[in-house]
């Protein structure tokens, strides 16, 4: 196989992947705000009912660093190929059992539970799937990293569309009683119909030559230092403990991605609760406003991926954090005049403009903050470690403290603070690249010549 046909099935394989394993785990936030609080959280006011929703929907998030200390692991010293297969197995597996679940009424207590069980296992297998889709597209590829990274942002946008167009044709076609009884169940259930697409794609791609060239060098010097040192004495690698031996852009990766997700995940899980229970909101209004932003994210992923290459990934980044701090109140005074015309436009602006430029440029950044060796495991252990604060905490406490003040307020406040964070995030990080190997000829074609060495870090050479 060519090259050039290698890198486009790699491409083909991390997009379509992540699109169906992130299809299955926003269904849950659509599920969670729409028709989970009356399934499995019954006898409560609406208020309760969604915190108790969104607080199953944090056990996903609390899952995810596992999945990604896993799945770097497995991908740092057995192969990226194999850590990806594995996510996408276990995400389709747990959720097509949650369209299988009954629910209170049928069997009480116990069905909260289960819940919250597959919940957990959604979040291990999401916490390891976005690095490693990122590295299968990069790692294969000498040149255009950054529109294919931002392939890749995009194919998590198509996941989200795809899992609330399934609802919005479930609450479009049913009415209520039916949407309750089974035809909640049926986007859980066809994950598994995506899933096997998916790995068939995944299988046929070879293991990145990145990768392959590390695991080459590393066995060669294992095999040096036992014959130096007689045998046995080779040291296993362990890639996790030396990405975390140097801390700093970890950090900074965590750091973005709180800044990040505090927002996007108050917008798209949180306000679609809020406008529907509190502000009263036809379900209509916020689904379309949702599915609108995501759609223009899609299309601008790659263009920001592009862009970033050019102006600098982490200066591209500090802006688009700082954007999104600033839209935290105008966000909430357009809700609350209740136009559904101004609801949509000023989501499309905050997840489809705004957010879709740090979320275009991340992929060949976050590579290039880190050595192939530790790659995997640096990018999963930052990434997912601010999954739990700005994705599974977030609209847990967004609820919270419109219960606690009955104002929006607190949580404009929240979303500023995170913003202030994620652009400190982006000051500190640091290319793992040096000088020398940005000159090499496959990193000299992935990175603008008018690019400062120390604002893009597009080469993932390590």
């Amino acid at each position: 196989m060519s090259a050039p046909r290698r890198g486009g099935l790699a491409l083909a394989a991390a997009v379509s992947g992540t699109a169906f394993e992130w299809y299955d785990f926003f269904l849950y936030g659509t599920a969670a705000a729409l028709v989970f609080p009356v399934l499995f959280f019954p006898g409560e006011d609406p208020l309760t009912g969604i915190l108790l929703s969104f607080a199953v929907y944090a056990t996903g998030f609390v899952a995810r660093p596992l999945g990604g200390l896993a799945a770097g692991a497995i991908g740092d010293r057995y192969g990226r190929r194999l850590a990806l297969t594995a996510t996408l197995w276990v995400m389709g597996v747990a959720t097509a059992a949650i369209g299988l679940l009954p629910g209170y009424a049928q069997i009480g207590v116990l069905a909260p539970i289960l819940l919250i069980a597959l919940r957990f296992v959604q979040g291990v297998a999401a916490g390891g799937e976005w690095g490693g889709a990122v590295l299968i597209a990069l790692e294969h590829a000498a040149d255009r990293r950054g529109l294919r990274g931002g392939l890749v942002s995009s194919a998590v946008y198509l996941g989200l569309i795809l899992g609330n167009l399934a609802f919005v044709v479930a609450v479009a076609l049913l009415d209520e009683e039916a949407l309750y009884a089974w035809g909640w169940r049926v986007p859980f259930l066809a994950s598994l119909v995506l899933v096997v697409i998916g790995l068939v794609l995944r299988r046929r791609v070879p293991e990145s030559p990145e990768f392959a060239a590390a695991a080459a060098a590393d066995a060669a010097a294992a095999a040096a230092a036992e014959a130096a040192a007689g045998a046995g004495a080779a040291r296993r690698r362990h890639p996790i403990a030396e990405a975390v031996r140097r801390p700093r852009n970890v950090v900074a990766v965590a750091l973005v991605r709180i800044g990040q997700n505090a927002s996007f995940y108050t917008i798209t899980v949180f306000c679609l609760g809020y406008a529907s229970t509190v502000l009263g909101l036809p379900k209509e209004t916020t689904l379309t406003a949702l599915l609108a932003a995501a759609a223009l994210a899609a299309v601008l992923c790659p263009l920001w991926g592009v862009l970033g290459e050019r102006l600098g990934a982490a200066r591209l980044t500090g802006w688009s954090l700082a954007g999104l701090g600033l839209l935290a109140v105008p966000l909430f005074a357009l809700f609350d005049t209740g136009s559904a015309a101004l609801v949509i436009a000023v989501v499309v602006l905050a997840v489809g403009v705004v957010n879709a430029a740090a979320d275009g440029v991340q992929p060949v950044w976050f590579a290039s903050l880190f050595p192939t060796r530790t790659r995997y495991s640096g990018i999963s252990i930052g990434r997912e470690i601010a999954g739990i604060i700005g994705g599974g905490l977030v609209p847990l406490a967004a609820t919270a403290l419109v219960a606690a003040t009955g104002h929006w307020w607190p949580v404009a406040a929240m979303m500023i603070v995170a913003a202030a964070l994620g652009v400190t995030g982006a000051v500190i990080a640091k290319p793992a690249t040096s000088p020398a190997s940005r000159s090499s000829p496959q990193s000299a074609t992935s990175q603008s010549p008018s690019t400062p060495a120390n604002s893009a870090g597009v080469s993932i050479q390590g």
